[in-house]
């Protein structure tokens, strides 16, 4: 699968991909319908109907100097994360990444927008114990998703994300927080409650990371109508909120879990559309 490559300014944004998958739709808590009323889905966001993409893949974000990671293959612990097989998933994706000239060692910061899965963050040996993913790198969450996590033994993931902090790289901020002079976190909540969208502003453009607001672009069109959110209310209007934002002014629109090649702008609000990007 191809890697792609969009430049917002002076800043770089790179998808390097693992894998995409399709799903039924129901996986999703959308319906066959919900996504055949959606024209501009296929071919790209879905194969049909009964068939909606999903994507595993790193973001990397290089700005002023610096290589910014968000959410690395996350949410996808029910596949790439348990039994034997995590080990074999994780060299392989760490393959492609090498692959694609990036080296984990180079990572100096690792976002996650919320924890939803461990994902690529950490790395499992075969005795179980994890460690950091990205060894140079601090790992950054909002201070409300720490303790979400802090509170809630179940959340997905949150026992790894524990190990992580044992190790000294977990950074618990306060957004909006800069990343770096181009790169902002800013919160959206919703999905969870301490959940941040990636604001990537240089030269007048900008591109939008909007986490798991959506986890599939026809997640946009749905409303609170699916079980996607913690806060199904708050999460959909977080997501219109900012695809309106976007179309203010045609900035990328990205989501770490839409499949190739993970970006989009909005060609219109009333009906939504959203057109992806080749990069």
């Amino acid at each position: 699968m191809a890697i792609a490559r969009y430049d917002v300014g002076a800043v770089r944004l790179t998808r390097v991909p693992y894998f995409d998958v399709e799903l039924p739709p129901d996986a999703l808590g959308i319906t066959a319908a919900a996504v055949a009323r959606v024209p501009w889905a296929r071919p790209v966001w879905c194969q049909s109907a009964d068939a909606v993409r999903v994507g595993q893949a790193f973001w990397l974000i290089e700005s002023a100097g610096r290589l910014v990671v968000v959410d690395p293959c996350g949410a996808a612990d029910t596949f790439l994360r348990t039994g034997p097989a995590a080990l074999t998933h994780q060299q392989a994706a760490f393959a492609e990444l090498r692959a694609a000239g990036f080296e984990p060692d180079a990572v100096e910061v690792v976002v996650m927008s919320h924890l939803d899965g461990i994902g690529m963050n950490a790395l499992v040996d075969d005795t179980g114990a994890w460690s950091p993913a990205f060894p140079n790198a601090a790992l950054i969450v909002s201070e409300a998703e720490a303790l979400r996590i802090a509170t809630h033994d179940t959340v997905s993931g949150a026992g790894a994300f524990r190990a992580l902090e044992h190790a000294g790289v977990v950074r618990h901020v306060t957004p909006p927080h800069d990343v770096t002079d181009d790169v902002r976190l800013v919160l959206s909540g919703g999905h969870t409650a301490g959940h941040v969208t990636v604001v990537v502003e240089s030269d007048g453009a900008r591109a939008l990371l909007l986490g798991h607001l959506a986890i599939n672009p026809v997640h946009a069109t749905v409303g609170a109508d699916v079980p996607l959110h913690d806060d199904p209310a708050l999460g959909s209007a977080a997501l219109a909120r900012w695809l309106a934002d976007a179309a203010t002014d045609d900035a990328l629109v990205i989501g770490p879990l839409w499949p190739h090649p993970g970006a989009a702008r909005v060609r219109s609000l009333d009906p939504l559309v959203l057109e992806p990007v080749s990069g």
